[in-house]
């Protein structure tokens, strides 16, 4: 992993190396789980809903849902950040392929150094397209501003100019058991 890589990991709270090294085993149907559109995540996975519609389109309720998802992988990378004694396999329930490895490798490095994450990540405005009904492309503001990094000490191991609030877009797809992220690119703009 480059340091460049390892300092966007690290000040990005848990948004994941780019650099995958390893593959690891993927669980080819993990139980899907719900959310919100408006997801405040935390270790707990505390959630907060806005106010939708009753009557939803079942191509409304997929890109909800593909937002949705959004929110549930943060949910998962932040309870796995927080507790380091928690399998990693934990992953499978919200992300596959590349966003999966990905999650593996930068939470392995965290188990590894013994950090931990410490506050939670605020997914705000998630919104999704698709052309087929089956891949969707998300775009979402991630909000670390209340995050840290600590290692063992418990001194912060983020860098003080990570920015606090950037929009980064997933692609997130439907298998027959739930929404799936299954590319996180870490390219993000200022939101």
């Amino acid at each position: 992993m480059t340091s460049r890589s390892r300092s966007r990991a690290v000040g990005l709270t848990v948004t994941l190396s780019a650099v995958v090294l390893t593959s690891a085993c993927n669980n080819p149907e993990p139980p899907a789980a719900t959310s919100s559109t408006r997801t405040t995540l935390a270790p707990t996975s505390t959630t907060s809903t806005t106010s939708s519609p009753t009557s939803l389109t079942p191509a409304e309720k997929d890109l909800k849902s593909a937002e949705e998802t959004v929110g549930r992988y943060w949910g998962v990378l932040d309870e796995l950040a927080a507790d380091p004694k928690k399998s990693l396999n934990q992953v499978a329930t919200v992300a596959r392929d590349q966003a999966a490895i990905q999650a593996r490798n930068t939470l392995g490095t965290y188990q590894a150094k013994g950090w931990t994450l410490v506050g939670r990540t605020i997914v705000d405005s998630p919104t999704a397209t698709t052309t087929d009904g089956k891949t969707f492309s998300v775009s979402a503001c991630i909000d670390v501003s209340k995050v840290n990094i600590v290692d063992k000490a418990g001194k912060s191991v983020v860098r003080p100019e990570r920015p606090d609030r950037m929009r980064y877009p997933y692609t997130v797809v439907k298998a027959p058991r739930g929404f799936f992220v299954t590319v996180d690119t870490l390219k993000g703009k200022p939101c």
